[in-house]
């Protein structure tokens, strides 16, 4: 259905199922491991992508001195941001939206957005489109309250 590469095309992946929903996270590990405002993650069931390349993993502190949460990944060549593991949700991973080169049957154009996320540290000179899509100074109240009872 999808697939996705880094921007040197040595780290690649292949989905055959579609993507659950896309959201875009403006946090500060996001903003610094892209170089932009913010990245759009598009959550699809761990089982249905096929890796291909090499990819460096890596867990960052979060701002607020809590442990990481989540594994990210990047190509080890360019390091192109690929994708992110959330420990609470082992079933999903979330991919990069910005990496799809391939959309084979059409499913990016019907994929809604999902949330705004961490909008609290979005840049103060970038501006948030006004698309109706719900708004969260950090994580949204389901994925606070599934993170709790993981931990």
């Amino acid at each position: 259905i999808l697939r996705g590469s880094c921007a040197c095309n040595a780290t690649s992946w292949t989905s055959t199922a579609a993507p659950s929903h896309l959201d875009f996270c403006y946090c500060s590990q996001c903003q610094r491991v892209s170089g932009a405002p913010f990245v759009s993650w598009m959550g699809v069931n761990r089982s249905s992508i096929v890796w291909s390349g090499n990819l460096q993993t890596f867990r960052l502190q979060i701002s607020n001195g809590m442990n990481s949460i989540a594994t990210r990944s990047c190509c080890s060549t360019c390091g192109g941001t690929m994708s992110m593991q959330y420990d609470c949700y082992p079933e999903k991973t979330h991919l990069s939206a910005g990496s799809v080169v391939e959309d084979v049957e059409g499913v990016m154009k019907i994929l809604k957005a999902g949330d705004h996320i961490f909008v609290a540290d979005k840049p103060a000179w970038y501006t948030i489109p006004e698309d109706g899509v719900e708004r969260y100074d950090g994580f949204d109240q389901s994925f606070s309250d599934r993170q709790r009872r993981y931990e």
